[in-house]
């Protein structure tokens, strides 16, 4: 599959996605950040859906398209795109319901985990990217579903090296090295996933963008 997914990706590159590749991924003490109540945790998923009073971040709902979202219908687990409002309000719905059943713990044990993902391309087809947005110098990326699948995969297999210590990273104490390595004996269970492609940022030449992921602890 990893093969197949690789070559439907080169097509969409060749016909006009903007060509990233998966460099890296890092977490440090800064990435994590506890949720101690139910009205955090709401504005939490409303802001990394797009909806309710977030909606206004993108200027275009078509953005949204390149984001991926954790969602669960009739108990099971599903990742993919939201590329409509009423999709990523439907996904807030049900994640909203889903936490519900699970009876998060605001006293500490409720954490969202922000990791930076980081892609290269180069410096001519960053260059192409560039736009003028309100007279600011911004840019615009496009991406194909498959590609966008693909990015998907590499951040989590970044991820889970990590965890596994094949990728070091900096220094994080206390609860929060439980979650680096993805502990189940400490996590309960992952609430909500999500990687947040409709505001990537160009730093030094390098595309960066990050993955939200919602633990419950034990």
């Amino acid at each position: 599959m990893g093969k197949d997914l690789e070559k439907l990706v080169e097509k969409e590159i060749a016909k006009g996605s903007t060509p990233l590749s998966f460099e890296s991924i890092s977490i440090d003490a800064d990435s994590y950040k506890d949720i101690d109540s139910r009205e955090k945790l709401i504005d939490v998923l409303q802001y990394l859906l797009r909806v309710r009073k977030y909606r206004k971040l993108l200027w275009n709902d078509a953005l949204a398209a390149n984001n991926v979202y954790m969602d669960v219908f009739l108990g099971n687990t599903d990742f993919h795109r939201a590329p409509l409002f009423t999709d990523r309000n439907a996904i807030f719905q049900r994640i909203n319901w889903h936490g519900g059943k699970l009876k998060p713990d605001y006293n500490g044990k409720t954490v969202v985990e922000t990791a930076k993902c980081v892609f290269s391309i180069s410096a001519e087809n960053l260059e192409k990217c560039k736009r003028l947005y309100n007279g600011k110098e911004s840019y615009s990326f496009y991406f194909g579903k498959n590609q966008i699948r693909l990015l998907y995969a590499d951040c989590l297999e970044g991820r889970k090296a990590i965890a596994t210590g094949e990728v070091q990273t900096s220094m994080v104490e206390g609860k929060y090295s439980e979650i680096l390595r993805l502990n189940d004996d400490f996590i309960r269970a992952v609430l909500f996933q999500a990687l947040i492609l409709d505001d990537l940022k160009v730093e030094g030449g390098l595309v960066t963008a990050n993955l939200h992921s919602i633990f419950l602890l034990r």
